[in-house]
């Protein structure tokens, strides 16, 4: 699985931050498919966000970077 992060901080182009409930990562079933994506965007996202593999270490530093516990995280696939 791929995830979608701003390149400066790790936090999740998807996360919904939210009061109740799990915050959400969309992801992907492949970088090609995660990077397409983003292309269709257009340049600036390109240049903004990078595609992420989500393992433990990826997904601890996202956490971190939302201010939430890695167990408060729901994985979303893409399309949902």
């Amino acid at each position: 699985m791929f995830a979608i992060v701003y390149k400066q901080d790790q936090v999740p182009m998807c996360a919904r931050l939210r009061e109740s409930g799990p915050d959400a990562i969309v992801t992907w079933d492949s970088a090609a498919a995660a990077g397409a994506f983003l292309e269709s965007k257009g340049a600036e996202f390109v240049a903004a966000y990078s595609v992420v593999a989500i393992g433990d270490d990826s997904l601890k530093a996202m956490a971190q970077a939302m201010g939430v516990n890695e167990a408060d995280i729901e994985l979303v696939p893409f399309p949902a």
